[in-house]
């Protein structure tokens, strides 16, 4: 025993290092997107360019979320986790199998794309017309390409993970996003017109994808030099990952076929609404990226290799409870300074389009709504690697494709209520009869330029939070019964969510400050609610605190004993 933890690190220091590495890898990654989103907002503006971006741009991303990272992760990580272990030459065999039925998979998916570019856009955006829908079909042939190549960018990322090489896969967007911000600058200083743009910010996404495969490739090859590009898709090993992978397209991709949807919904809005929609989104998956996806990505190959399922509830519990503190100040900002936040960030005055007050409390309220549903998001991400990690991916689908038809349903009710509601110098104004509608505006309001912002965005976003925690009970309840446990938190619920809760509190005093600059405002309301969240923690005594500052103190290579909280 002593000779083992010698040479190999125990799964705890694993896990932790690796969250902390794709959590370094994503930030990186998130950040240079959230300054491509920020001038993606002011370049091409809230409304009809913006509008035709944000669609052509999610429409081609669905094909690479879906059949990418979400379920080939999900499908293909276990398996080949578990090969690697003994078997490198039939773990690279998997590896190069799987890789060549992607890429059939998508280059046939691209072209079909392609040559269907209208009528797949009209099946989808279904309110555009006119100018706004012949430049999103322009725009999603381009995109498509970008995406088709981003699938193996995936497929390089899931074979890192289960090398538990994370840094390096989840940093490489950070190629595809600096590629775009480089374009950007250059067609703001160039004077480009909006829809040029646009066009030229097509290509430079089909550029960067390709530069950020590139960047994968080596330490690949290097991770496992059998890797043998091959058409055995009836190896057993190939086979599995198949048969699994069609599940887990639905299971994984839940969240990314729910943010598409809504903002196919929101084409049925008033002009500026999608783009106001695509802006709050990049905020609000943020901490799922920073915290959700680098905690499951460390786990899932963790997972797959236990086969004592009491260990696994030990760690699902100390990992749920982890990210819901971790989450709780983040939420607490979002809810309390939704569109101080969106001012601080897409507010670039001067740089080429700005964006009113007005639209920037929509996109904040959209936030704040969105915000309703992360911790239900987050943790249904870590039950669903508990089902992926012995082989499962049918349950998490079935669960997921309910909660899609819930978060489309409610989200289509509410976003024509709210639409009826305008934003007139920062202030919500009631419009309309108080009667329940169940259609859009007519197309002569839908479509007009220059009128108040509504708020139909904050419906859609209520309705992913009312889908997304259906997704979480359901989920739950299933993971429970297999497991046996009475509680998916063993102990310490309590202590992790009650420092959120007074950040919030904090948020909600201390945005009644009135400072004229944005982001002076937004960093003085970050620093009181993170004080207030860690002296609360420190007072309670909370675990997940405890751990990060050990991890902080002793290094990621120095493993500390698990710790195991009494059962309540």
């Amino acid at each position: 025993m002593g000779g083992r933890h010698q040479t190999e690190e125990s799964p705890a220091t694993v896990t932790r290092f690796g969250a902390g590495a794709a959590a370094s890898g994503i930030g990186l990654s998130r950040f240079a997107g959230v300054i491509r989103a920020a001038l993606i907002t002011n370049i091409l503006g809230i409304g009809l360019v913006g509008d035709a971006f944000a669609a052509a741009q999610r429409i081609p991303n669905v094909l690479q979320n879906l059949f990418g990272e979400g379920a080939l992760s999900a499908a293909f990580v276990p398996e080949y986790s578990r090969l690697s272990e003994h078997d490198p030459k039939q773990a690279g065999r998997l590896a190069g199998g799987v890789a060549s039925f992607l890429l059939c998979l998508v280059s046939c998916l691209v072209a079909v794309g392609f040559l269907a570019a209208e009528p797949l856009t009209r099946a989808i955006a279904w309110g555009f017309t006119g100018a706004r829908f012949d430049l999103t079909v322009r725009l999603v042939r381009i995109i498509l390409i970008g995406s088709g190549v981003l699938v193996l960018s995936a497929w390089c990322l899931a074979l890192l993970n289960s090398h538990r090489r994370l840094f390096l896969g989840y940093a490489a967007p950070f190629v595809w996003n600096a590629t775009q911000i480089a374009v950007l600058i250059a067609v703001a200083v160039l004077e480009f017109s909006d829809t040029s743009a646009a066009r030229t910010l097509a290509w430079a996404i089909v550029v960067g994808s390709v530069l950020q495969v590139l960047v994968q490739l080596p330490a690949v090859l290097k991770a496992n030099r059998h890797i043998e590009f091959n058409f055995l898709w009836k190896n057993p090993a190939t086979a599995t990952v198949l048969k699994r992978f069609a599940p887990a397209v639905l299971g994984r991709g839940a969240l990314q076929l729910s943010s598409f949807i809504d903002l196919a919904l929101a084409s049925l809005l008033s002009i500026g609404a999608a783009s106001s929609l695509a802006a709050a989104q990049a905020i609000y998956l943020l901490p799922i990226a920073l915290i959700a996806t680098s905690v499951v990505a460390a786990e899932l190959p963790e997972l797959s290799r236990i086969d004592n399922f009491d260990e696994v509830a030990d760690r699902l519990s100390r990992r749920t409870l982890q990210m819901l503190w971790l989450v709780g100040p983040i939420i607490a900002m979002y809810l309390a300074a939704g569109p101080q936040i969106a001012d601080a960030l897409f507010n670039l005055g001067g740089f080429r389009n700005q964006v009113s007050h007005d639209d920037l409390t929509v996109i904040g309220l959209t936030l704040g709504a969105y915000a309703l549903g992360l911790p239900a998001l987050m943790s249904s991400r870590l039950l669903q690697n508990v089902c992926y990690s012995v082989g499962d991916t049918r349950t998490p689908a079935r669960i997921a494709g309910r909660r899609v038809i819930i978060s489309l349903a409610v989200g289509a009710i509410l976003m024509f209520q709210f639409e009826q509601i305008l934003v007139v110098d920062q202030g919500i104004v009631g419009f309309g009869t108080g009667n329940l509608v169940w259609g859009p505006l007519p197309d002569s309001v839908r479509n007009a330029m220059h009128l108040p912002a509504r708020l139909g965005p904050v419906g859609l976003a209520l309705g992913s939070a009312v889908g997304a925690w259906i997704e979480f009970w359901q989920l739950r309840k299933q993971v429970l019964k297999r497991s046996q446990l009475e509680s998916l938190t063993r102990s310490g619920f309590w202590k992790h969510v009650l420092p959120g809760l007074a950040a919030l509190g904090a948020a909600v005093v201390l945005r009644q400050l009135k400072i004229d600059q944005a982001l002076l405002q937004v960093s003085l309301l970050g620093i009181g609610v993170l004080a207030v969240h860690l002296t609360i923690s420190w007072v309670l005594g909370t675990r997940a605190m405890s751990e990060l500052v050990s991890g902080l103190r002793l290094g990621p290579s120095i493993s500390l004993p698990p710790t195991k909280d009494k059962p309540s």
